[in-house]
C-alpha cells in the first residue's frame, strides 16, 4: 500500500458496526520522524567521538519512545455500534477515551479549516457547531475520491444508527431571553464588538510603526520601510474592524455589514440565506479561533453565493449559542 492510501481515511463496515481509521497520517509521520532521527543518529555518533551505545541510550529510547507513540497513534479508531447503540474513540486502537450514546449525537459534518483544507466531524446534538470529533484525514481538493467514498459509503450509514435514536424534540429549539452576543437597538441586532480591544492593537501597531521607523538600521531602509508598512497597515485594519458592524433585521429582513468605507458594505436578505459554515485558523497547529460564516444565494447571479463572516469566536459552546440565537432572529 502506497503512503498516500495510508495517509487516507480508512474503515470497515461490518452488519452491525462501522470502523472508521481517521489518523493514518502519522503512519507517514512516524517514517519521516524515524530517517530523520536515524540521520540525525549517525551524525551525532560520527562527530561525537565519545559517544557510545552505553551513554546515549537515553537519546535511543527517546526517539524509539516517539516513533512507537505517532505509530500507535495511527492506530486510532472510532467504533459506530448499532447493536449497543454507542460510538467509542479507541486511542492507540484498544485504550478506550470517549464512549458516547447514539442519542446524544447529531451526526457528521463537513469542517473548513484555514488554508483551503477540509475534514469531516461528528458533532453532539447539544454542540453542533465549533470542534466535533474528528472522524476523517484532512482533504485539500473537492473532488478527493477518498472523500467521495468516505461520503457516499460511510456517512450515510452512520446517520442511519443515529436516526434511529433522533426524536421530534430533538429539534424544538430553546427559546431564547437574554441574548450573549448581541445588542437591541430599535429592533435591530447588532454583533456585539470589542471595539476597545481592536482600538488598542490598532495603536500598538502604529507605535510598533514609529518605533522602527526610528530605528537606526545598517541593512538599507528597504526592509525598514516594508515593516513599517506592514505594522501601519495593521493600525488601519483593527480601526476598520472596531468600527464595522454586523446587523439582522428581522423587520426589513436583511443582514448588513456597515464600517468607514462604504465601498465594503454589504446587505443580504435573509430569504437568500443558504447556511453556515464554519473555518477553524490555526497557527503553528495551534487552534486559535473559528469564524462563523453565513452564505446567501445572488439572485442575479445564479449558482453563485456571497459569504459574510459574522464572528470570530473561540470555545464550542459560544458558537453553538451564537449560531441559535441567529437563527432565532432570523425566525429559523
Amino acid at each position: 500500500m502506497s503512503s498516500q492510501k495510508y495517509s487516507k481515511t480508512r474503515w470497515k463496515i461490518d452488519s452491525d458496526r462501522v470502523t472508521v481509521y481517521p489518523y493514518g497520517v502519522f503512519y507517514v509521520f512516524t517514517i519521516i520522524i524515524a530517517i530523520l532521527s536515524s540521520g540525525l543518529l549517525f551524525l551525532y555518533f560520527h562527530y561525537q567521538r565519545s559517544a557510545t551505545i552505553g551513554n546515549s541510550l537515553p537519546l535511543v529510547f527517546l526517539i524509539l519512545l516517539m516513533v512507537v507513540l505517532f505509530w500507535l497513534f495511527g492506530n486510532t479508531y472510532l467504533e459506530f455500534d448499532s447493536s449497543k447503540g454507542r460510538m467509542r474513540k479507541m486511542l492507540f486502537g484498544f485504550l478506550p477515551t470517549r464512549i458516547i450514546p447514539f442519542e446524544k449525537l447529531e451526526g457528521i459534518n463537513l469542517v473548513n479549516i484555514a488554508g483551503g483544507s477540509y475534514n469531516y466531524r461528528l458533532f453532539k446534538k447539544d454542540a453542533r457547531y465549533g470542534k466535533g470529533i474528528i472522524v476523517s484525514s484532512g482533504y485539500t481538493k473537492n473532488n478527493d475520491p477518498n472523500a467521495i467514498a468516505f461520503v457516499e459509503e460511510v456517512v450515510p450509514i452512520i446517520h442511519g444508527y443515529l436516526s434511529q435514536y433522533t426524536t421530534p424534540a430533538d429539534y424544538v429549539a430553546e427559546r431564547i431571553t437574554s441574548y450573549k452576543f448581541f445588542t437591541e437597538e430599535a429592533g435591530v441586532y447588532n454583533v456585539k464588538n470589542r471595539k476597545i480591544g481592536a482600538l488598542l492593537f490598532s495603536l500598538l501597531c502604529f507605535a510598533g510603526g514609529v518605533y522602527f521607523m526610528r530605528l537606526d538600521t545598517y541593512d538599507g531602509t528597504i526592509p525598514q520601510i516594508i515593516i513599517v508598512a506592514v505594522m501601519i497597515l495593521l493600525g488601519f485594519v483593527f480601526i476598520y474592524a472596531a468600527f464595522t458592524k454586523i446587523s439582522f433585521d428581522p423587520v426589513a429582513q436583511t443582514v448588513s455589514r456597515t464600517g468607514p468605507v462604504s465601498y465594503w458594505n454589504r446587505e443580504y436578505p435573509m430569504s437568500a440565506f443558504t447556511g453556515i459554515q464554519t473555518l477553524r485558523r490555526s497557527v503553528n497547529f495551534v487552534y486559535t479561533s473559528t469564524e462563523v460564516k453565513m452564505y446567501f444565494d445572488m439572485p442575479d447571479k445564479k449558482g453563485y453565493q456571497q459569504m459574510l463572516t459574522v464572528a470570530t469566536l473561540r470555545r464550542s459552546s459560544d458558537i453553538d449559542r451564537f449560531v441559535k440565537e441567529v437563527y432565532q432572529i432570523m425566525g429559523i
